[in-house]
């Protein structure tokens, strides 16, 4: 018996190994940024549609608010990928939602370049393939059409739908938390401390130009910090 039990636990110590080995050590680290020791954002991100305040960094962290009533305020990193791993810390100070948007800025296909997005509230997760979902410009004039007839709402809707997948969470304000987004091909992965929240394959993640990614901030403060970008490694 206490051989057997030897053998079980060395194999489960194997096993475990074997998968942590491919869930972290399968990518290499291609920037990262920890917000310490300035006051800053700095040259690596560019800012829209908010005001000079919306975003700062104070205590090390990366803090972004709405400023502009019209649009939340975006930040972006610029980099060139097809395949990718991001991981950052976030913390609702008051704010309700961001978006972790990623674009490519030279396709025209779709609405101010957005190919896909991680949608998180304190009590949502959703992910979107916005390249053939809601923001391809053919899709979002059907969402702005009134009157569809009912064959073509049911189409739209279909297309939303599979284009997208939702998972209810529970956050806390003022409690810090860390995100893990991952495409690899047409599989897109959400993670909230290091528990998969949401996954979906659609068409749209293995957009093969992607340019730039970053956060959109809707409302009052959310505080991001230890951001690090990999590249997955092929095996």
């Amino acid at each position: 018996m206490i051989a057997l039990r030897v053998y079980t636990l060395a194999l489960f110590l194997v096993i475990l190994s074997v998968g942590t080995h491919h869930a972290n050590h399968h990518r290499t680290l291609v920037f990262s940024d920890h917000f310490e020791d300035r006051s800053e954002i700095g040259g690596h991100y560019n800012t829209a549609l908010a005001g000079s305040d919306a975003w700062t960094i104070r205590d090390g962290a990366l803090i972004g608010k709405q400023t502009n009533p019209g649009h939340g305020a975006v930040i972006r990193k610029e980099l060139l990928f097809a395949d990718i791993d991001i991981e950052v810390d976030f913390r609702f100070s008051g704010g309700s939602r961001f978006n972790f948007v990623i674009d490519d800025k030279n396709e025209k296909t779709v609405h101010a370049g957005h190919i896909c997005r991680v949608s998180i509230s304190p009590n949502s997760l959703k992910i979107s393939d916005d390249k053939t979902g809601g923001m391809n410009l053919e899709v979002r004039a059907l969402r702005q059409t009134e009157n569809l007839s009912e064959t073509q709402q049911q189409a739209l809707d279909a297309l939303l739908k599979r284009t997208s997948k939702s998972a209810t969470i529970h956050l806390k304000q003022d409690q810090w938390y860390r995100l893990r987004v991952r495409i690899q091909n047409d599989l897109m992965e959400a993670y909230i401390d290091q528990k998969l929240v949401a996954s979906l394959r659609s068409p749209g993640f293995a957009h093969p130009t992607k340019t730039k990614f970053g956060m959109t901030v809707n409302e009052t403060t959310i505080d991001f910090d230890n951001l690090a970008v990999y590249e997955p490694i092929e095996q």
